[in-house]
C-alpha cells in the first residue's frame, strides 16, 4: 500500500530576502484545518530560522485571508484540545515574537483565528473587501485565539467588546480608520506593495528592527521607567554593531546605507 501524499494548505517562498506564506485552501477559504496548522506552524519555524530571509509576508490564496477554523472538524478534532492549543499557541507567539517584520497581506476576509493571525503580524495591507470577523458568540463561544489581548489594544476596549458581543464584521474602511490595517490596496496591486514593503526591509538593518519589535512588545506591558531602561539597553548594543557604523557613515556621506544584516 503506498502513502497518500500530504496536500501542501501552506506555500513557502523565498525570494530577495523576503520570505512568502501562503495559506492554499482556497476552496475552503483558507479555513484552518489541523494540517493547516501543523504546516503553518513549520512553515513559520522555517523562515524564522533561515538568515536568508528578512521580513515575511503571510497571505492566502483566492478570495479569503482566512475564514477561521474549519468547522467541519469540530466534530471529530484530530488530536488533543491540548496539543490544538500548543500548536495555536506557537503560531501566534511566534508571529509576534520571531525577530524580523512581518506583514499580513489580507486578500479577504479574517475571521476568528484568522482574524488573530492578521492581528499578530506586525502590519496589516488588506484589499477593499477584506473584514475582520470575531463571531465565536454566534456559535456559543468565547473569544480565543489572543483576540481578547490584541483587538482592544489595536482599537480600544469598547469597539473590541462591540465585535466580540454581537459577531459582526469590522470592514476594511473602518479597521484603517481605527488604525487595525495600515494600508487598503486594490486587489491587483496587493502582493505588489506588500511585496515593495517588505523588500525594503529586508534591507534594512536586521538587528535593529528586531530591537524595535521586542521594544515595542514589551512596552505594552511594562511601565514608561521599565520602558526607557530596556530602550537604553538594546541601544547600547546596536551602537556597537556595524550596522550603526555604516549607518552614521553613510549619513555623513550622504549616500545609501549598506547594511550588513547583522
Amino acid at each position: 500500500m503506498t502513502e497518500q501524499a500530504v496536500e501542501q494548505v501552506v506555500l513557502v517562498e523565498s525570494r530577495a530576502g523576503v520570505g512568502w506564506i501562503r495559506l492554499n485552501r482556497p476552496d475552503r477559504m483558507n479555513a484552518v484545518s489541523g494540517e493547516l496548522r501543523k504546516q503553518l506552524l513549520a512553515a513559520l519555524k522555517q523562515v524564522e530560522r533561515d538568515d536568508s530571509v528578512r521580513c515575511v509576508v503571510v497571505t492566502g490564496r483566492g478570495r479569503a485571508f482566512c475564514a477561521g477554523a474549519d468547522v467541519r472538524e469540530f466534530g471529530s478534532r484530530e488530536g488533543s484540545l491540548e496539543a490544538i492549543r500548543d500548536e495555536y499557541h506557537g503560531i501566534l507567539t511566534r508571529l509576534r515574537s520571531m525577530p524580523k517584520p512581518v506583514i499580513a497581506a489580507m486578500n479577504g476576509v479574517a475571521a476568528g483565528i484568522g482574524a488573530s493571525i492578521a492581528m499578530a503580524c506586525d502590519i496589516r495591507y488588506a484589499v477593499p473587501e477584506a473584514s475582520f470577523v470575531e463571531a465565536f458568540v454566534k456559535i456559543g463561544l468565547t473569544v480565543d485565539g489572543g483576540a481578547t489581548w490584541l483587538l482592544p489594544r489595536l482599537i480600544g476596549t469598547g469597539k473590541a467588546l462591540e465585535m466580540f458581543y454581537t459577531g459582526d464584521p469590522l470592514g476594511a474602511e473602518e479597521a484603517l480608520r481605527l488604525g487595525l490595517v495600515n494600508r487598503i490596496v486594490p486587489a491587483a496591486e496587493l502582493e505588489a506593495t506588500a511585496g515593495e514593503l517588505a523588500t525594503r526591509l529586508a534591507a534594512g538593518p536586521a538587528g535593529a528592527l528586531a530591537a524595535i519589535k521586542r521594544s515595542v512588545n514589551r512596552a505594552q506591558n511594562v511601565g514608561f521607567a521599565e520602558a526607557l531602561e530596556f530602550e537604553f539597553h538594546l541601544q547600547a548594543a546596536r551602537m556597537a554593531d556595524p550596522d550603526f557604523t555604516e549607518g552614521v557613515s553613510a549619513f555623513l556621506e550622504k549616500r545609501p546605507p549598506r547594511f550588513s544584516g547583522s
